[in-house]
């Protein structure tokens, strides 16, 4: 059967099907295959090789800093949070290069996944890699009696994505174009407002206004951070079903075995971007309560 683009049989408006970049671009223009066909099980073992090499990424994150941390010729940087005490942060000079190589590597390859499909298995291995070494900086950074909160953060993840994939496979929500147009367009209308917003604070008159400072005062609030970060996690879980949907008709519709490489990588995007959103909340809950001690 020759190449063409993947039948949709459902009416789609104009945030419909852009709630996950990279399944985005596998829905829209995923192949049917005339040979092996992407499989669940396919999608399993990808996505789980990407989580694997985020644990890996935590593990060479504490053995470079182990390391590097006790050379007799390191020179270390320290630095410790006064106020709550939930961070208390000692690094050799040589780790803050591969802090920002890592944070580098975070946010350009996503982009390249979404441009250069062929280049996922690699991108998407640098990125699963980088996010884990940045779970274990996450995790040296915090005070010894805050350290638990990485796991707990990780758990809280755990359950959440068991409970969507429930959730999914019972139908209790149905992933329908409206559903998708919804939760984009929420998502889209909160990156345009914090863009308007940099921009704004960039502007003298405006930023040193009293309504700006009230509204950035706002924003500041602890339970108002709090409530926020409660709206993203809740957000990411409802395109996670997006994901779920998407990989089930892709499997359905048998497009090409290669797409389970974009396939796993989107859904685990979702799954590392939930664990931080989550730690952030975590974080931001503890320094509440600390600060009011």
């Amino acid at each position: 059967m020759s190449n063409t683009t993947m039948e949709q049989p459902r009416k789609k408006g104009f945030f419909s099907n852009l709630a996950n970049p990279v399944l985005r671009k596998l829905e829209k223009d995923g192949e049917y295959a005339s040979g092996n066909v992407a499989t669940y099980k396919g999608i399993i073992i990808k996505t789980l090789f990407f989580l694997a090499l985020s644990i890996i990424g935590v593990a060479v994150c504490f053995i470079l800093h182990n390391l590097m941390i006790s050379s007799p010729t390191a020179v270390l940087a320290h630095v410790a949070d006064t106020k709550n005490g939930i961070y208390d942060l000692t690094v050799a000079g040589g780790e803050l290069v591969i802090m920002i190589v890592v944070l580098a590597i975070s946010i350009i390859t996503p982009f390249i996944a979404w441009l250069v499909r062929p280049a996922i298995p690699i991108v998407g291995s640098l990125y699963s890699l980088a996010q884990g070494m940045l779970i274990g900086y996450s995790t040296i950074a915090l005070a010894q009696e805050y350290r638990y909160l990485s796991l707990f953060a990780m758990l809280i993840t755990l359950a959440l994505v068991g409970g969507m994939m429930l959730v999914y496979a019972k139908r209790i929500i149905k992933v329908t174009a409206r559903f998708r147009g919804v939760i984009t367009a929420i998502f889209f209308g909160i990156i345009v407002s914090g863009i308007i917003y940099f921009l704004l604070s960039l502007i003298p008159a405006v930023r040193n206004s009293g309504l700006f400072s009230g509204i950035s005062t706002a924003f500041g609030s602890p339970i108002i951070s709090i409530v926020i970060g409660i709206i993203y996690v809740i957000l990411a879980a409802l395109f996670m079903l997006v994901d779920f949907d998407t990989i089930e008709r892709c499997v359905t519709n048998q497009v090409d075995e290669k797409y389970e490489w974009m396939a796993a990588w989107g859904l685990a995007y979702t799954i590392l971007y939930i664990y931080f959103k989550i730690l952030r909340i975590l974080l931001m809950i503890v320094g509440n309560r600390s600060s009011k001690n």
